[in-house]
């Protein structure tokens, strides 16, 4: 077994941690606060890349608070045409000669509509880049924060995909719509990434992540600490995507054993 898992096992000895199977999956949080917003992650091949964004006269801006917005920094600049750049050096792929997707996670901070429109006809002008159907190495847009209510998610192109919401219920179309599921990391414990954390919060923790899988979805946490130490405990608790504020530092780590880094 790999040094990587050993060092999970004998961290959590006397604990109920299952390990997981699959490599990690890393996502890029709060992207454009990145010195350079979709570069830094990108060129450390994360999976997947946050962008909060608000619709302001037909605009997208990116940006966590309104009152922050700057003109030049445009969901377009910042996020669609680095994509585009990449798609058409790499032959239609994020990454040349790699079968590696790229995921957008979109964060609509204010009202669905008009954002999500606005978005739409964005995106319908590259469906080479971002439609699976017309090219599988397509990137893939999910959208979370202020999304539509799950019985609307058929009202826009199918290769828009949501953030899923562990409380409610999906029928089996609309989870099809569902990308993955996120939730914030204090609802279940309050765990700091020192110490073992609570029994109790860490059963909480897996009943989550064993809702996600049961349903054929990956998860994600957020406002989770962050540390070596989490990176090893999250792996070894089966949650699916690193959520980090630290791309360079992250990718190290879970690259220095290739069973963990896709």
């Amino acid at each position: 077994m790999k040094k990587i898992v050993l060092l999970v096992c004998a961290f959590l000895a006397g604990t109920s941690a299952v390990v997981a199977q699959n490599p990690v999956l890393l996502h890029s949080h709060n992207d454009y606060e990145r010195n350079a917003p979709f570069w830094d992650a990108y060129n450390e091949r994360f999976d997947s890349i946050e962008a909060d964004v608000y619709c302001i006269d037909g605009t997208l801006f990116v940006s966590h608070d309104k009152k922050d917005i700057k003109p030049e920094r445009t969901f377009d600049a910042l996020y669609l045409q680095p994509v585009l750049q990449v798609f058409e050096q790499n032959g239609g792929r994020a990454w040349a000669g790699s079968g590696q997707t790229l995921q957008l996670l979109i964060d609509i901070k204010e009202t669905t509509e008009p954002t999500l429109g606005t978005l739409v006809k964005l995106l319908e002008k590259h469906r080479d880049v971002f439609d699976p159907t017309v090219n599988p190495y397509a990137s893939r847009i999910v959208m979370t924060g202020n999304v539509p209510a799950p019985s609307d998610f058929g009202n826009y192109p199918d290769y828009i995909y949501f953030d899923g919401n562990l409380d409610l219920e999906y029928t089996d179309l609309q989870l099809q719509r569902v990308a993955l599921f996120s939730a914030p990391f204090y609802k279940y414990t309050l765990w700091r990434g020192r110490g073992k954390g609570s029994r109790k919060g860490w059963e909480k923790v897996s009943e989550a992540v064993e809702h996600a899988h049961a349903l054929g979805k990956p998860i994600r946490f957020w406002g989770a600490p962050e540390s070596r130490k989490v990176y090893r405990v999250f792996y070894s608790r089966g949650i699916d995507y690193m959520n980090s504020d630290y791309p360079a530092e992250c990718a190290q780590f879970y690259r220095s054993d290739k069973n963990l880094f896709n």
